[in-house]
C-alpha cells in the first residue's frame, strides 16, 4: 500500500498491490505530471495500473480524470465509480472512452487486479460518495477518507481490518480559529464534512483490533492540523483496544510506501 499525495491542497491518490496482484489506484486527484512522477517514484509505470476506483467528484480526488485526455484513457485503464458519479461527470462535459467506464455501487463487489474490491457509502457532501474495502491474499485493506462521521455500519464492516487508511483531517480548535470563511468551517466540522483527530481516534478505538497491522492517518489539513497532533490523538485512543501495529501519517504532497 502506498500514497502519492494525501491532502486537499496537493490531491489524493492511493495504491494497493501485493506480490500476486497488480496495482490498483484509488482516486487520481493530482496533476498528471505529479501522478506520473509519483508512480515512477513508487516503482510503477502507468501501464501497470489494473484499475482506478473513484470515491467522489471533488477535484482533489479526480483532477487527472478531468483532462481533455484523462489519465486512464492515455493508458487504457478501466475506471470504477458510482452511476451517479458518471451522470455528474458526463453531465459536466468531461469525456472518457466509454469502453473504460465501469460502475460500482454501495454493497457491490468486483474483481480487479487480482483483488476483490467492495464499495460502501460514506457520509460526505458529494454525489453518492464511496469508500473501498480491498480483499487480497495478505488480508484486507480499507480506504476511508472524506466523511463527516463514522456510522456504526462502517465500524462493523471494517472491524479488525488488517490495513486501514483513515482520515484525520483537522484539529477542531485550529479549524475554528483558522480565519477561514464561516461556511467552510461549518462544512468541515459538519456531519458530512471531514473527520477531526478526535473523531478519527474514536473510530479507530472501535475498528482496530490485535489483527490490525497498519493504520495510516490521511488527508490531514495543511493549515489546521499537524502530523504530531494527529498521531498523539489517535495513539491515545488506540490504547486498550489490542492494537499493536504501526501508526503512521500519509505525507501531504510526497509519495510514501507503507507495506
Amino acid at each position: 500500500m502506498a500514497s502519492i499525495s494525501s491532502s486537499s491542497v496537493h490531491g489524493n491518490a492511493y495504491i494497493v498491490w501485493d506480490d500476486s496482484s497488480g496495482p490498483v489506484l484509488f482516486d487520481c486527484g493530482t496533476p498528471l505530471t505529479k501522478l506520473l512522477r509519483g508512480l515512477e517514484a513508487l516503482g510503477f509505470s502507468p501501464g501497470d495500473i489494473r484499475a482506478v476506483f473513484i470515491s467522489h467528484e471533488h477535484t482533489d480526488h479526480i483532477q487527472a480524470l478531468c483532462l481533455k485526455r484523462p489519465f486512464p484513457e492515455r493508458f487504457s485503464i478501466p475506471v470504477y465509480a458510482s452511476p451517479l458519479f458518471w451522470r455528474w461527470y458526463f453531465g459536466c462535459g468531461y469525456s472518457l472512452d466509454r469502453d473504460l467506464v465501469r460502475t460500482i455501487q454501495d454493497g457491490e463487489r468486483v474483481k480487479a487486479g487480482g483483488f476483490v474490491i467492495g464499495a460502501f457509502w460514506k457520509p460526505h457532501d458529494s454525489v453518492d460518495p464511496l469508500s473501498f474495502l480491498v480483499e487480497g491474499k495478505d488480508g484486507r485493506a480499507a480506504l476511508l477518507t472524506d466523511l463527516g462521521h463514522v456510522p456504526t455500519r462502517i465500524i462493523s464492516l471494517l472491524r479488525g481490518v488488517e490495513y486501514l487508511v483513515l482520515e484525520s483531517n483537522h484539529d477542531v480548535e485550529m479549524e475554528r480559529s483558522s480565519g477561514r470563511p464561516y461556511a467552510l468551517v461549518a462544512r468541515v466540522l459538519g456531519d458530512y464534512g471531514h473527520l477531526s483527530n478526535v473523531q478519527a481516534g474514536a473510530a479507530l478505538s472501535r475498528i482496530a483490533t490485535k489483527n490490525t497491522r497498519k493504520v495510516i492517518l490521511a488527508h490531514l489539513s495543511v493549515d489546521c492540523n499537524t502530523p504530531e497532533m494527529a498521531i498523539r490523538s489517535c495513539s491515545d485512543a488506540l490504547d486498550g483496544c489490542g492494537f499493536a501495529g504501526e501508526l503512521r501519517v500519509a505525507p501531504a504532497r510526497e509519495p510514501a510506501i507503507y507495506c
